[in-house]
């Protein structure tokens, strides 16, 4: 490790159950082994699996079962440098991405989150989420929030570097077990830019028991959309003319999600009829 003495990131972590084990111990190396210093707080979410005290990694416990989103928060209450990572225990971050991620958010104080593109393990191949045309849809940041907000754009998860005192302002994560971050992605594009690289940066594990796995067929998404719309009506720092186009928003959402379904079935049908082959 090399660069700066004093952290200018935080790496929030939060873990429990079946999370705890090799998977962690990866998740907690990929991060430590950068070339800049993180500080790391570990979130401890009433795991029933007890978690190892790691030299040099801060553990925040809860008392309580919380929600994805209220542990992310906890986490984020934590945090005492300017800038805030929000990472997942089963995936690992790329070497180098922390001080790139630093570099660009310093570089631009009109950014208020900077991301990294996805590899998926194990195939190794980019995540199709986000699409490769953000960068350019970011240079329109009212355009790019309006989008934002009828279908998530950006994670603000995995490589993707935010300020601290943006995202408290922007209330955080929302107090759920999916689609926390979608609404935390909203109020940030509507509070600055969002910059993007194609960089990866973040190695995604895809298994059964992931977030993203168990929420996201229709019933969920419609279930985030309407957090989304509530993020709109009760952030003060989402602009006035947000609030007045609600109602196209939600018409916007309810067909992005009816193509997600459309185009997910598609995917399905196709994947079964290659299997079908000899």
């Amino acid at each position: 490790m090399s660069g700066d003495s004093v952290a200018q990131t935080t790496v929030v972590l939060p873990v429990w159950d079946g999370y705890v084990g090799n998977r962690l111990t990866e998740a907690l190396a990929s991060v430590a082994g950068q070339e800049v210093l993180a500080a790391i707080v570990l979130v401890d979410n009433a795991s029933e699996v007890e978690i190892p005290e790691v030299p040099g990694v801060r553990v925040v416990r809860s008392a309580r079962r919380l929600t994805l989103g209220e542990a992310r928060n906890l986490g984020l209450a934590h945090v005492t440098t300017p800038y805030v990572v929000v990472w997942d225990a089963d995936d690992v971050m790329l070497p180098g991405t922390l001080s790139f991620l630093q570099d660009a958010v310093e570089a631009d104080l009109g950014l208020t989150a900077f991301g990294a593109a996805i590899v998926e393990d194990p195939s190794a191949t980019r995540h199709r989420w986000p699409r490769r045309w953000i960068p350019v849809l970011a240079r329109r940041p009212a355009l790019f929030a309006l989008l934002d907000a009828i279908w998530s754009l950006y994670p603000t998860t995995g490589a993707t570097i935010m300020r601290t005192e943006v995202v408290r302002a922007a209330q955080g994560y929302a107090s759920a077990e999916a689609g926390e971050d979608w609404c935390l992605g909203v109020s940030l594009a509507f509070r600055g830019r969002i910059g993007w690289s194609e960089r990866p940066g973040r190695i995604y594990r895809i298994h059964d028991e992931s977030t993203w796995a168990r929420h996201m067929n229709a019933r969920h998404q419609l279930q985030h959309a309407r957090a989304v719309r509530h993020r709109i009506r009760s952030d003060a720092g989402i602009a006035e003319w947000a609030r007045l186009a609600l109602p196209l928003i939600q018409l916007g959402q309810y067909l992005a999600i009816l193509g997600h379904v459309v185009m997910d079935a598609a995917r399905r049908e196709r994947r079964s009829r290659l299997g079908s082959l000899p």
